[in-house]
């Protein structure tokens, strides 16, 4: 008895998890405090907010000249939706992808943790991150950072769904992993091999778990797929190659440690003194020098980067530097260390670059174009003070705004949920972080909190799943009986017309079973009542033609106030063979299933035929609202337990086709397909004439899409 009770509330949770495809008023909560915030931040601060290289990176787009010292499909992106109407275009667009990404992260959490605690948790904490102003603002700020960002959070969400499935993806997840890797790798220069890693991973987890080449090629040819994708506006689009690429970005990092080494005690030789004054006065090199930022020093009109951009000025600097460098290592090391410290360090050391909350600097030089003007100047005032205050309050600025404590936040969750599910491949979730770390290391020259903004974006996962695995859903209750309760089926047999084939049916029943029948007359105009009565069969005849539907729910009324606890569905058409019916009622008594169907597609192929065509396309809807294929959908030999029972007798518009079983799984319900064979009809002909099959058709396909798919799941299996 405890193993059957085990088995029934493993299929419970099995169903739970495979039928959360309906949108739920949690989704719809959470995606409108995201769009309603936001959106009230962008009106604030209308037409959102920007910086000098995004005022470039727009006019790169109107004029369509591109410079690759930003990425190619982020300057075309936003300069391109610019154009549609003004910069708050993109920004809206950045809203919106925040919110789609952020509600399906949190719905994918409840597919596996759909607790009351749990829900209210993800509205309230999704409420939290909005009302932070480093979330609302960068919302509205057009950084190639915000994008890449949101990709990663994407990136952690398929992470922790291969985590939960042994990595293995529909198409869909296919599809979004290819989008979110490449986008990681195109929208930022240090994204490259961060997307391309994360990509290796998800494409390797998958081949060592399951151990299939099918579904590795999906990845490689969705991932392959949207890096030509992404890559066409840098083949389409004109690109004025920059000194300010990778090359570039090292020389400057170069200088800024030149600086740390020049305000030790090294003796320049006068050649080389002279050499690095063609840079900059050495004197203002040390004076310039932070060890906190370094853009006092490289944006100096005093720096002449031009000396380096030769290959010979560039050798002359590389020997320099390589030469004191050997000769104080510690000072590069704790340079480093200093420079570093926005992600290490709590407390911070030095002053970090942060939000921005208007466009005061980039008015001249865009001749006011971009100026704030707010179109709710209320909203401008109250969210500019409230961000002034939590950036002046010393322990909400730690909390809100450190990303080192984002990144020990995050940690200390993960590792939780490593210990609490017993598995290490949670850690995995961290490593987008990391690896955005480990591109900064050597290459950061200023504490610029937008570099690290993918840091919040796994601390916000973290906290979630950390919830999800801690806040215990409401066990789901099997009651059984402490004695075996007695299987008691019964077969409906709705006939319409059947005159020549109902005594052969009803016999087939009588010879190969041992359970109780009972035929639905459904007002026949030829002799199946006068047959039926004068073999003593057990018939209910209706005094009008009510249809299939009627007939069945006069069936299920019947076993249910007659105490039947599985009732059969039967045509009376001869088809079906009634030695598999004691297949069906044996799946439901073993608790594998509450419908089992009688299907002839299991282990066969469909043929090739227009109806089948029309039963491929049902199966692909109820794979598209349930998430579960059924092979057979139009199968008129099924098997209904209690509870399935009860659901015909509370529902009069349930049918016995094929939208039901939709109605069915969302309710929380297994369904099972049992491999059967059928004959064909001998006599009469089948109520699906071809216009009205296509008719059938549609209805069937309507009803599953927008009437079935929203049904409510319970609670709680009685």
């Amino acid at each position: 008895m405890k193993n059957k009770e085990n088995k029934q509330e493993k299929n419970v949770n099995k169903t739970a998890k495979t039928t959360h495809k309906r949108i739920e008023i949690t989704d719809i909560l959470i995606f409108l405090i995201i769009f309603i915030i936001f959106g009230f931040a962008l009106l604030s601060f209308f037409p959102g907010l920007l910086t000098s290289d995004l005022v470039d990176q727009i006019n790169q787009a109107k004029l369509n000249s591109y410079s690759n010292a930003h990425p190619i499909l982020h300057s075309f992106l936003v300069g391109n939706l610019t154009k549609l109407g003004g910069i708050w275009v993109p920004a809206l667009f950045q809203i919106l992808v925040f919110a789609i990404i952020w509600t399906y992260s949190c719905r994918v959490l409840r597919k596996y943790n759909d607790s009351t605690k749990n829900k209210v948790f993800q509205i309230i904490f999704t409420l939290i991150i909005c009302v932070i102003p480093l979330n609302f603002l960068y919302s509205i700020t057009l950084w190639k950072d915000i994008l890449y960002s949101y990709a990663i959070l994407a990136v952690l969400i398929y992470i922790y769904i291969g985590i939960k499935e042994n990595f293995k993806f529909n198409i869909p997840q296919t599809i979004c992993i290819g989008i979110s890797t490449v986008a990681i790798m195109k929208l930022r220069h240090n994204g490259v091999p961060i997307g391309f890693i994360m990509f290796a991973i998800f494409l390797i987890m998958n081949i060592v778990k399951n151990k299939k080449l099918k579904p590795a090629i999906g990845l490689i040819t969705s991932f392959v797929a949207f890096f030509i994708i992404m890559s066409i506006p840098t083949w389409a689009v004109n690109v004025n190659q920059s000194s300010d690429n990778v090359s570039g970005v090292l020389d400057s990092t170069k200088v800024y440690c030149m600086g740390a080494l020049l305000n030790t005690d090294i003796q320049l030789e006068k050649e080389e003194e002279d050499f690095l004054n063609t840079i900059i006065d050495i004197e203002k090199w040390k004076e310039y020098y932070s060890p906190y930022d370094g853009t006092t020093l490289l944006f100096s009109q005093d720096y002449h980067s031009d000396v380096l951009k030769t290959e010979e000025g560039q050798a002359k600097f590389n020997e320099i530097f390589m030469k004191y460098a050997k000769q104080k290592p510690l000072t590069l090391v704790v340079h480093l260390a200093k420079v570093n410290s926005i992600w290490w360090c709590i407390p911070e050391k030095g002053a970090m670059h942060s939000v921005i909350i208007n466009n005061g600097s980039v008015s001249e030089m865009s001749n006011g174009i971009y100026d704030n003007h707010p179109i709710t100047m209320t909203g401008n005032d109250k969210l500019g003070n409230y961000t002034i205050k939590t950036l002046e309050n010393k322990l909400i600025y730690t909390l809100m705004y450190r990303p080192a404590v984002a990144i020990l936040i995050s940690f200390i969750a993960i590792i939780a949920v490593c210990v609490k599910d017993k598995k290490k491949e949670y850690l995995l979730i961290l490593l987008p972080m990391i690896l955005n770390i480990g591109t900064y290391v050597f290459l950061i020259s200023s504490q610029d909190q937008r570099y690290f903004y993918p840091c919040f974006m796994t601390e916000y996962m973290s906290i979630i799943i950390f919830a999800n695995m801690f806040l215990k859903p409401k066990r789901r209750i099997i009651k059984i009986n402490e004695e075996k309760e007695k299987t008691k089926p019964l077969i409906i047999i709705p006939a319409y017309n059947e005159g020549q084939n109902i005594e052969k049916t009803v016999r087939d029943v009588i010879e190969n079973t041992d359970y109780d029948y009972v035929v639905i007359n459904d007002s026949s105009k030829d002799n199946t009542e006068e047959i039926c009565k004068k073999n003593n069969f057990n018939i209910i005849s209706l005094p009008i033609n009510f249809g299939l539907t009627s007939g069945i729910q006069i069936g299920m009324k019947y076993a249910y106030k007659n105490g039947y606890n599985i009732a059969i569905q039967f045509d009376g058409d001869g088809q079906h063979q009634a030695k598999y019916l004691k297949k069906l009622v044996q799946e439901i008594e073993q608790g594998n299933c509450d419908v089992a169907i009688g299907s002839r597609f299991v282990t066969e192929k469909k043929p090739r035929t227009l109806r089948m065509l029309g039963s491929r396309l049902i199966t692909l809807c109820i794979k598209m609202t349930t998430g579960q294929k059924i092979k057979d959908p139009t199968s008129g030999m099924r098997a209904y337990n209690k509870r399935a029972i009860k659901e015909f007798i509370d529902d009069s518009s349930l049918t016995p086709e094929p939208d039901t079983l939709v109605y069915m799984i969302n309710r929380g319900m297994m369904v099972k397909e049992i491999q059967v064979q059928i004959k064909d009809r001998e006599f009469g002909e089948s109520y699906l004439k071809p216009f009205k099959a296509i008719e059938y058709m549609f209805n069937m396909i309507f009803s599953i899409l927008f009437i079935r798919s929203l049904t409510e799941k319970d609670e709680e299996v009685k």
